[in-house]
């Protein structure tokens, strides 16, 4: 049985592993964030990712996502048994949902997810790879995603833990990294 990964990618087409925590966005601190963040920019948020199995929560993480990396949430970008899936053809996207067929050596896949809720605050994310000669998809998963609000002092675009973990993974390495406690702890 193949071993799937499911990354997200972001708008300029570069892959953000969402609940892994690794890409090659550039990572900023939050600081420099606001200090060259143009007028009218929106800061980076910390949201909660629960991957579910029906109405049961799997798995939690936090991220925090800039406007590029949380457009990427709902884009899921497949790797099989390691290797990356690569687009054949123009995504087809909607407000609701995305689909795109990629291969990966002579195997064609079909990714897809649709959308339920409010992207701005509270949604949920149903994705879905089919190999293109299946008819059933080959893996399946549920994550919905909650906004908590700002991204904690320390953490930058891309980064990911556990809620209230004191380590997070780099969002530009995907090594983990402690965070500094605040001050007065």
């Amino acid at each position: 049985m193949p071993q799937f990964k499911v990354a997200y990618t972001v708008a300029a087409a570069t892959a953000l592993l969402a609940v892994a925590g690794c890409g090659p966005k550039a990572a900023k601190t939050e600081a420099a964030a606001e200090s060259t963040a143009p007028l009218g920019a929106v800061p980076p948020n910390l949201w909660r990712v629960d991957v579910m199995d029906g109405d049961k929560v799997t798995d939690t993480i936090d991220i925090c996502a800039d406007k590029d990396t949380q457009a990427g949430f709902i884009r899921p970008a497949p790797s099989v048994d390691g290797k990356e899936c690569v687009r054949v053809d123009d995504a087809v996207e909607t407000a609701d949902t995305y689909s795109v067929r990629c291969r990966v050596g002579d195997q064609l896949y079909r990714a897809g997810s649709s959308v339920t809720g409010d992207q701005a605050k509270d949604f949920t994310v149903d994705m879905a790879v089919t190999r293109q000669d299946e008819k059933a998809p080959m893996y399946e998963q549920v994550r919905h995603y909650t906004l908590q609000g700002a991204c904690p002092a320390g953490w930058r675009v891309g980064d990911s833990g556990k809620p209230g973990a004191t380590t997070v993974t780099d969002g530009v390495t995907g090594q983990p990294r402690a965070l500094e406690p605040a001050k007065g702890e």
